[in-house]
């Protein structure tokens, strides 16, 4: 699934490093041999970032980017998402992930790199959704639609899912489009998103787009309300709260027998099956 490209990011590789790159102090060629292995660049990196070593951080990731080391490119690109050892510059991180993202245009990422490329994905997504402040990066949903689409239906990345589902579901493509919400939310939810199943529960619960079924609704808001609880959600306790106050006892009471049987299943069995790791946690645009 192709993604549009912006003609302004045409060519980035370079630019990125522009103001980072002059103050670096670092010599990969005094550090690395010449066939070093792009994960031993990878653990220099992350243990010269541990210990505060910015510089030799930031030097070790960019030489691994310059190998196209998936991971190594990644981490280069959190660092300015977040503000990680440098300064945070969410444009340059765009430049970042879009470099990661256009390698794949034709072709899928090994499991090695399928995190990194799809997390790569979803952060371009929420940039083309909500923009860069200052930037040539404007909002876009169009755009963002897809990208998470990419993320969501090529590499089954539960975030871009969600994301896509709340496109849809906030009407921000046009039309209102809940069953499409719905499906996304549901496959989401199949892979423990928590605030998936809080919308997917939602919806049931009073009925916005897919048939009413109280009682689902109250199960899928119930197993959310655990997750987000470790996770500190309090959009989910919310959600879940207002529904069991209007839900009758009946209905409580089915939904919590439902609850109580999958959870015994749950235990029974050695877990849910292993994914794909996530790389890191999420962005948000904040400035």
């Amino acid at each position: 699934m192709r993604t549009p490209k912006l003609n302004l990011l045409a060519a980035t590789s370079l630019a990125v490093f522009t103001t980072a790159g002059n103050a670096l102090a670092f010599d990969p060629e005094k550090v690395f041999k010449p066939d070093e292995q792009p994960r031993s660049i990878l653990s220099y990196g992350f243990e010269a970032l541990k210990s505060g070593r910015n510089a030799d951080a930031l030097g070790a990731f960019k030489y691994g980017a310059e190998k196209n080391h998936v991971p190594a490119e990644w981490k280069l690109a959190r660092m300015f998402q977040t503000g990680e050892g440098v300064k945070r510059d969410h444009l340059a991180a765009f430049k970042l992930f879009s470099k990661i993202a256009d390698r794949f245009y034709e072709h899928m990422p090994n499991r090695y790199d399928l995190p990194y490329v799809s997390h790569a994905v979803v952060s371009l997504g929420h940039y083309s959704q909500y923009g860069i402040k200052g930037t040539p990066v404007v909002a876009n949903p169009r755009r963002a639609e897809n990208y998470y689409m990419r993320a969501a239906a090529a590499y089954h990345d539960a975030e871009a899912q969600y994301r896509l589902g709340k496109l849809y579901l906030d009407g921000l493509l046009g039309a209102n489009r809940q069953r499409n919400a719905a499906r996304w939310f549901s496959a989401a939810t199949k892979k423990g998103h928590a605030l998936a199943q809080a919308e997917l529960g939602r919806m049931l619960f009073y009925g916005e787009g897919v048939k009413r079924n109280r009682v689902r609704g109250l199960v899928h808001l119930t197993r959310a309300k655990a997750r987000a609880a470790r996770k500190g959600l309090n959009s989910v306790i919310e959600m879940e709260a207002a529904a069991y106050a209007e839900a009758d006892n009946e209905q409580r009471s089915a939904a919590a027998r439902i609850v109580a049987r999958l959870n015994a299943q749950a235990r029974r069995t050695l877990g849910p099956p292993v994914g794909l790791a996530v790389p890191a946690e999420r962005t948000t645009v904040s400035d």
